[in-house]
């Protein structure tokens, strides 16, 4: 008997292993009496869904979970039906409960097992910035010269957004290179430095080289304006460097005149007439300096020089977006284009205003070309009135009407400011390229029907950047970027 009562005991004992094992496998799904031991199985009392109430930011996702809870007290992790209330705010994928944020708001999160439920309430809110950037990276910056540093950050929607504006900038080596309050950087003697910029709690830094070439000459244009009592003349100052390439240094400059009774001068070259008479305009950088006359009278201003001729555009004339060989529109949609576009080759067609057309091939097409071919002659033909060796980053800078002739690159970061009216030509034997958020700005009379770019090489314009002016392109690629707009 005590064989068979030890036998029993173990027989017991293995079953109710089976039975457990059983129960365990289903997630407590068998809500009657045990097949074999005629037990009643434990059910399930309810269903909870964990984080209760979450909060996210736009552009992250939050992974949810479901676990039940049975008459025997126990717990057990389940594989639930995940819904959303609001798909809008928040969509969540059925099988695993990973949910993905959509907008801003909030939404009731369901899951769903053997006939009970439970939620959770899911809140989005505003996208959060994940980090900053310095564009450009590595600028090269001659001696008096300056050059815009923008600060551009990432949020956790993928958006990106200037922040120039709020940053805080900081030189390591001020004795090379300074930069003021607004990221505007200034080249003060041969090395480099580390400029670092602040926003948000977040930082990010350049290297900027001063390189060798030193400071010949500062030329002031115009040389002998004629202002009326309290008319105002704006000057520029332009540095002549020791590999002859020159510069704009009218914002680093020392302004001066010999005459302030006659007329006065502003720290950015800008002169007003006070009393008639001629005064003397200095801009000092260093141990250089150039000078200009300024001629106050009370009369009528004698005629002004011949205006430069706009450049034939022709046919070319109603294109927005003309390119002899590719257009790539990054946008999908989101560009919005205010012209004709012509090219025989385009990844994406983009979205015009109502009125234009779109050509990829045909007469039209080849007419606006062979004109464009005509107006690049035009434009390269005309002397130049700032010549530069290297890039240039236009920035920062306010031009005034000329030809500006550049052997590198031509890049806009942040925004390039063009003041008065008649004709732009920038000449680049490399790359036009705009960078994010970039802004081509013009003032006191400037029209973009006379801004004109001549890049050898390929156009890239930045997304969410503002471009007015014409690219005059023929042989050259042109990609534009998400949200890009023109303006003519």
């Amino acid at each position: 008997m005590k064989f068979l009562q030890r036998s029993t005991q173990t027989l017991i004992c293995s079953v109710g292993l089976l039975a457990a094992a059983l129960l365990a496998g289903c997630g407590g799904g068998d809500q009657g009496r045990d097949p074999i031991l005629g037990l009643p199985a434990a059910t399930l009392v309810s269903l909870a869904v964990t984080p209760p109430a979450p909060s996210i930011a736009l552009g992250t996702t939050q992974q949810f979970s479901a676990s039940a809870t049975y008459s025997d007290g126990s717990t057990q992790a389940v594989t639930a039906a995940w819904s959303s209330a609001t798909p809008a705010v928040a969509s969540i994928a059925a099988a695993t409960g990973l949910a993905t944020s959509a907008g801003v708001g909030s939404s009731i999160i369901s899951a769903a097992f053997n006939g009970k439920t439970a939620t959770a309430t899911l809140t989005v809110t505003p996208p959060v910035l994940l980090s900053i950037a310095v564009a450009p990276q590595a600028p090269t910056v001659r001696i008096a010269a300056s050059r815009q540093l923008v600060v551009v950050g990432t949020y956790s929607d993928a958006s990106t957004q200037d922040l120039t504006a709020s940053a805080t900038f900081a030189s390591a080596t001020p004795a090379s290179a300074t930069v003021n309050a607004r990221g505007l950087v200034t080249g003060v003697a041969l090395g480099t430095s580390v400029v670092t910029a602040t926003s948000n709690g977040m930082s990010a830094s350049t290297t900027v080289t001063v390189p060798s070439a030193t400071l010949t000459s500062i030329a002031v244009t115009p040389a002998n304006p004629t202002v009326l009592i309290g008319g105002q003349q704006q000057f520029v100052a332009t540095a002549t460097y020791s590999d002859n390439s020159t510069a704009l240094v009218t914002g680093s400059a020392a302004w001066s005149a010999t005459t302030p009774a006659i007329g006065t001068i502003t720290t950015v070259g800008m002169a007003t007439g006070v009393t008639v008479g001629t005064t003397t305009v200095t801009a000092t950088v260093g141990a250089k300096s150039g000078s200009a006359a300024l001629t106050v009278t009370a009369g009528v201003l004698p005629p002004l020089p011949p205006v430069a001729q706009p450049v034939p555009l022709g046919n070319a004339a109603s294109f927005a977006v003309l390119a002899g060989t590719s257009l790539t529109n990054n946008a999908g949609g989101t560009t919005l284009i205010t012209g004709d576009v012509g090219s025989p080759s385009q990844t994406t067609d983009p979205t015009l205003v109502a009125g234009f057309t779109n050509y990829k091939s045909g007469a039209i097409l080849a007419g606006a070309l062979a004109d464009l071919q005509v107006a690049i002659s035009n434009a390269n033909g005309r002397t130049c009135d700032v010549s530069f060796a290297g890039d240039i980053d236009l920035g920062g800078q306010t031009f005034a009407p000329g030809v500006y002739c550049y052997a590198g690159a031509i890049n806009i970061t942040g925004t390039v400011t063009l003041s008065g009216p008649g004709v732009y030509i920038f000449r680049t034997a490399l790359t036009l390229n705009s960078t994010a958020n970039s802004i081509v700005a013009l003032s006191n009379g400037a029209t973009a029907a006379n801004v004109n770019w001549l890049p050898v090489g390929p156009t890239t314009l930045g997304a969410n950047s503002v471009f007015k002016g014409n690219i005059l392109g023929q042989s050259a690629a042109i990609t534009v970027g998400d949200n890009w707009r023109n303006c003519r």
